[in-house]
């Protein structure tokens, strides 16, 4: 049903179309959200491998849900949110120890935006030393930090995504964003104040 006075989203129309019959709309919102569910699920397994299937997962889960699910929600939170509890799940089931991201993670999970200023700064000197301490983070901080920096959720969206309050989304950002200055301490980062 459309929110009374808004233009309906891409989203909201692929998703009627898919309820109507429409199979095409199925792959159409799998070519929209492909690249950041694979991002987001190789940013919490760190694997490529694992990543593929997780990111399958989630479009079956989709697949299954979709002739029900409400064209007015939030496709991207609701997505984020399954992919995330996949991807939770699989880690506690494998008894999972997280390795340092590389660099070509790091840069499959920026996406495919290699032109931005900001992805070129990630690949630099600087982008290494704030990505290894990124790295040391506990699990959700990091989660909450890569969601807002990299993916550039709004803390609204995050909070959808982990299933968190917006309060408890942005304790998690305020104490991952201290844990990092405190590790880029007495380095040419935190004199240039670069980790806001």
């Amino acid at each position: 049903m459309q929110r009374p006075g808004a233009a309906l989203t891409e989203d909201e129309i692929l998703i009627t179309r898919f309820q109507g019959g429409d199979d095409e709309a199925f792959d159409r919102l799998m070519a929209i959200h492909t690249d950041k569910i694979f991002a987001l699920a190789w940013g919490v397994l760190q694997n490529r491998e694992d990543a593929i299937d997780a990111t399958q997962e989630v479009f079956i889960k989709l697949h299954s849900a979709l002739d029900k699910f409400p064209a007015a929600n939030n496709l991207n939170a609701w997505l984020y949110r399954v992919c995330l509890n996949h991807c939770i799940d699989r880690k506690r089931r494998a008894k999972w120890t997280s390795p340092q991201l590389s660099d070509e993670d790091w840069e499959r999970l920026r996406g495919p935006e290699s032109n931005e200023p900001e992805y070129q700064a990630c690949q630099s000197e600087t982008g290494r030393i704030i990505r290894n301490a990124v790295d040391k983070l506990p699990e959700r901080q990091r989660l909450v930090f890569i969601l807002r920096h990299y993916k550039l959720l709004s803390i609204k969206e995050i909070g959808e995504a982990i299933g968190c309050t917006q309060g408890a989304v942005k304790a998690h950002l305020s104490r991952a964003t201290a844990r990092v200055r405190d590790e880029l301490r007495g380095t040419d980062i935190y004199q240039s104040s670069e980790v806001e």
